[in-house]
Protein backbone atom coordinates (compact mmCIF):
# COMPACT_ATOMS: atom_id res chain seq x y z
CA UNK A 1 0.00 0.00 0.00
CA UNK A 2 3.23 2.18 -0.40
CA UNK A 3 1.76 3.92 -3.39
CA UNK A 4 -1.87 4.35 -2.24
CA UNK A 5 -2.19 7.59 -0.58
CA UNK A 6 0.18 9.06 -4.46
CA UNK A 7 -2.39 6.70 -6.77
CA UNK A 8 -5.00 8.16 -4.53
CA UNK A 9 -4.07 12.05 -4.89
CA UNK A 10 -3.45 10.98 -8.73
CA UNK A 11 -7.23 9.75 -9.26
CA UNK A 12 -8.94 12.62 -8.10
CA UNK A 13 -6.58 15.16 -9.79
CA UNK A 14 -7.57 13.55 -13.16
CA UNK A 15 -11.13 13.66 -11.92
CA UNK A 16 -11.19 17.37 -11.20
CA UNK A 17 -9.42 17.95 -14.29
CA UNK A 18 -12.39 16.31 -16.06
CA UNK A 19 -15.21 18.05 -14.03
CA UNK A 20 -13.33 21.50 -14.56
CA UNK A 21 -14.29 20.66 -18.33
CA UNK A 22 -10.50 20.42 -19.02
CA UNK A 23 -9.56 17.41 -21.95
CA UNK A 24 -8.74 18.92 -25.26
CA UNK A 25 -11.61 17.49 -28.44
CA UNK A 26 -9.39 15.11 -31.14
CA UNK A 27 -6.64 17.58 -33.03
CA UNK A 28 -6.61 15.79 -36.53
CA UNK A 29 -9.34 16.69 -38.70
CA UNK A 30 -11.11 13.30 -40.27
CA UNK A 31 -8.97 10.85 -38.23
CA UNK A 32 -10.71 8.70 -35.73
CA UNK A 33 -9.95 8.50 -31.76
CA UNK A 34 -7.57 5.25 -32.80
CA UNK A 35 -5.60 6.75 -35.77
CA UNK A 36 -5.29 9.66 -33.74
CA UNK A 37 -3.79 7.62 -30.70
CA UNK A 38 -1.41 5.72 -33.23
CA UNK A 39 -0.67 8.95 -34.82
CA UNK A 40 0.42 10.97 -31.83
CA UNK A 41 2.39 7.75 -30.82
CA UNK A 42 4.56 7.27 -34.13
CA UNK A 43 7.34 8.80 -33.32
CA UNK A 44 7.08 8.80 -29.14
CA UNK A 45 10.36 8.10 -27.26
CA UNK A 46 12.22 8.40 -30.35
CA UNK A 47 15.44 10.33 -30.37
CA UNK A 48 14.95 12.48 -33.45
CA UNK A 49 11.22 13.21 -31.82
CA UNK A 50 10.16 16.97 -32.64
CA UNK A 51 9.64 19.01 -29.54
CA UNK A 52 6.21 20.36 -30.94
CA UNK A 53 5.23 16.61 -31.12
CA UNK A 54 6.25 15.94 -27.87
CA UNK A 55 4.31 18.59 -27.19
CA UNK A 56 1.26 17.65 -29.44
CA UNK A 57 1.33 13.91 -26.74
CA UNK A 58 1.68 15.65 -24.24
CA UNK A 59 -1.78 17.20 -24.09
CA UNK A 60 -3.78 14.47 -24.63
CA UNK A 61 -1.97 11.79 -22.11
CA UNK A 62 -4.12 10.67 -19.29
CA UNK A 63 -4.36 8.33 -16.26
CA UNK A 64 -0.34 9.12 -15.45
CA UNK A 65 -0.79 7.26 -12.13
CA UNK A 66 2.40 6.02 -11.39
CA UNK A 67 2.95 1.90 -11.16
CA UNK A 68 -0.72 1.33 -11.62
CA UNK A 69 -1.01 2.08 -14.91
CA UNK A 70 2.67 2.05 -16.27
CA UNK A 71 2.34 -0.41 -18.70
CA UNK A 72 -0.70 1.57 -20.57
CA UNK A 73 -0.12 4.78 -22.99
CA UNK A 74 -4.04 6.62 -22.74
CA UNK A 75 -4.89 9.66 -24.67
CA UNK A 76 -8.31 11.64 -24.12
CA UNK A 77 -10.39 13.20 -25.92
CA UNK A 78 -13.36 15.49 -25.03
CA UNK A 79 -16.65 15.56 -27.42
CA UNK A 80 -18.76 18.30 -25.52
CA UNK A 81 -19.92 16.08 -22.61
CA UNK A 82 -18.43 12.87 -23.79
CA UNK A 83 -15.08 11.56 -23.02
CA UNK A 84 -13.07 9.18 -25.29
CA UNK A 85 -10.55 7.58 -24.06
CA UNK A 86 -7.82 5.04 -26.21
CA UNK A 87 -5.24 2.73 -24.44
CA UNK A 88 -2.47 0.26 -26.27
CA UNK A 89 0.21 -1.84 -24.05
CA UNK A 90 3.82 -1.03 -24.66
CA UNK A 91 5.81 -3.40 -22.41
CA UNK A 92 7.45 -6.31 -24.35
CA UNK A 93 6.44 -8.80 -21.58
CA UNK A 94 3.42 -7.76 -21.70
CA UNK A 95 3.38 -8.22 -25.35
CA UNK A 96 4.86 -11.52 -25.51
CA UNK A 97 2.46 -12.79 -22.66
CA UNK A 98 -0.74 -11.65 -24.76
CA UNK A 99 0.37 -11.54 -28.39
CA UNK A 100 -3.20 -9.88 -29.23
CA UNK A 101 -2.74 -6.65 -27.54
CA UNK A 102 0.40 -5.69 -29.87
CA UNK A 103 -0.83 -2.78 -32.16
CA UNK A 104 -4.19 -2.83 -30.78
CA UNK A 105 -5.68 0.69 -29.46
CA UNK A 106 -8.72 -0.03 -26.85
CA UNK A 107 -11.47 2.40 -27.26
CA UNK A 108 -14.12 3.52 -24.37
CA UNK A 109 -16.32 6.25 -24.70
CA UNK A 110 -18.50 7.72 -21.83
CA UNK A 111 -20.34 10.74 -20.76
CA UNK A 112 -17.75 12.61 -18.68
CA UNK A 113 -19.71 13.02 -15.72
CA UNK A 114 -19.87 9.39 -15.68
CA UNK A 115 -16.33 8.53 -15.42
CA UNK A 116 -15.77 11.87 -12.82
CA UNK A 117 -17.67 9.19 -10.91
CA UNK A 118 -15.67 6.25 -11.34
CA UNK A 119 -12.71 8.07 -10.34
CA UNK A 120 -14.67 9.44 -7.11
CA UNK A 121 -15.18 6.46 -6.30
CA UNK A 122 -12.15 4.72 -6.60
CA UNK A 123 -10.62 7.63 -4.52
CA UNK A 124 -13.13 6.64 -2.13
CA UNK A 125 -12.46 3.05 -1.58
CA UNK A 126 -8.79 4.03 -1.57
CA UNK A 127 -9.68 5.79 1.94
CA UNK A 128 -8.13 9.24 3.20
CA UNK A 129 -5.05 10.57 3.47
Amino acid sequence: MAFASQFRRDVLDTADWLRSGQGPPLPFAGLSAEATHQRLLRRAGDDDEPEADYQLRSRFRVLLWGPTTDNVTAHLFRQEERLVITLSFWRREHMLNHPGDAGAVLTVETPAKEFVGILEGIAASLGSS
